[in-house]
């Protein structure tokens, strides 16, 4: 493993330091490389097959529901069910804390048209848990019941809430995966222009923020090795999502990235996304926002979700938290 570390806490300091790329090793030891084996062959086996054409997104919600409640969830934080305005919501907090002193707005993957609170339990429990945070995660609309951009609205109608309890901007962040980590950044997009105080960080694993593969890509060398994600899959959604071309929010790829929160991006190495991650770590830089890019050697499409199985799992939402105790305010 490469490290390189930060030696300030501050956030000037920190965005003076922008473009840090770290690489993590394989799975270690005979214990994760054992479990690692059996997580990347049921996958390819149980949900990869299910995620994407000919199957009906109701078939899709369902094979992601399934595998996901075979997943372990930290009982050190507790869920508590909740609605604001039209979105039922999930407000995650340690089972210790009186009152959580900062908050995590966290937008759940399923390539906008799959997911929920409940399937990212085994991520958000841990993460309340490792922060001491609240950790508010809305069920938004999906798609194609709901169109483009649902999603982005409901986020920022989430974030305003979190406003309006009290938490201050400097003491909130937003995270997310897949499609989660799309919305992180176009959350974060709509709130700057609708004027309101930006979070103090935003933490993308395994970001989808193109559903066609990007210039100079690698991932058609990528696919064979992925074990959940098919690119038919993001052609599938994109016809679902019914994006509008001229929409402002409709590519954030085209998104103007200056004055963006802290980033921290995740990636296994063996996803057909891994491209999306380095291009924001990488356009982030030239825009002077500062971006930390990780590199998981031989993981896979968030494999963050097999906390509690996998120590590599547990070290990728440790180091999450780790990097938001940085940005937050005290």
């Amino acid at each position: 493993m490469t490290t390189a570390t930060l030696a300030a806490s501050s956030q000037d300091e920190l965005l003076r330091s922008a473009g840090v790329v770290r690489q993590y090793a394989p799975p270690q030891g005979a214990r994760e490389a054992a479990v690692a084996a059996l997580m990347r062959g049921a996958l390819r086996v149980s949900l990869r097959p299910f995620l994407g054409p000919p199957w009906p997104f109701a078939v899709q919600r369902a094979a992601l529901a399934i595998g996901s409640s075979l997943m372990p969830q930290d009982g050190r934080a507790q869920v508590k069910a909740d609605r604001i305005a039209h979105i039922p919501v999930e407000r995650i907090v340690p089972r210790s804390a009186v009152r959580a002193p900062h908050a995590i707005l966290y937008m759940h993957g399923g390539a906008f048209v799959a997911g929920s609170p409940r399937t990212h339990r085994s991520i958000t429990r841990r993460l309340s848990a490792l922060t001491g945070a609240e950790v508010l995660v809305p069920h938004y609309r999906l798609a194609p019941e709901h169109p483009f951009p649902a999603q982005i609205e409901d986020g920022v109608t989430v974030y305003r809430q979190l406003l309006a309890d009290g938490y201050p901007a400097d003491r909130i962040a937003i995270a997310g995966d897949s499609a989660g980590g799309h919305l992180t950044l176009m959350v974060t997009v709509a709130l700057r222009e609708a004027g309101l105080p930006l979070p103090a960080a935003m933490v993308m694993m395994s970001p989808a923020f193109s559903l066609q593969p990007l210039p100079n890509t690698t991932a058609y060398e990528r696919e064979p090795r992925d074990p959940m994600i098919r690119q038919a899959w993001g052609q599938d959604v994109e016809r679902a999502l019914r994006v509008p071309h001229e929409h402002r929010w409709a590519d954030p790829l085209q998104q103007d990235l200056r004055g963006l929160p802290p980033a921290l991006l995740q990636v296994g190495e063996d996803e057909v996304l891994f491209d999306n991650a380095t291009w924001y770590n990488e356009a982030a830089t030239r825009a002077g926002s500062h971006s930390e890019l990780e590199i998981y050697l031989k993981r896979w499409h968030v494999f963050q979700a097999h906390a509690g199985l996998m120590p590599s799992a547990d070290q990728a939402l440790a180091r999450q938290a780790e990097f938001l105790q940085r940005c937050w305010r005290r």
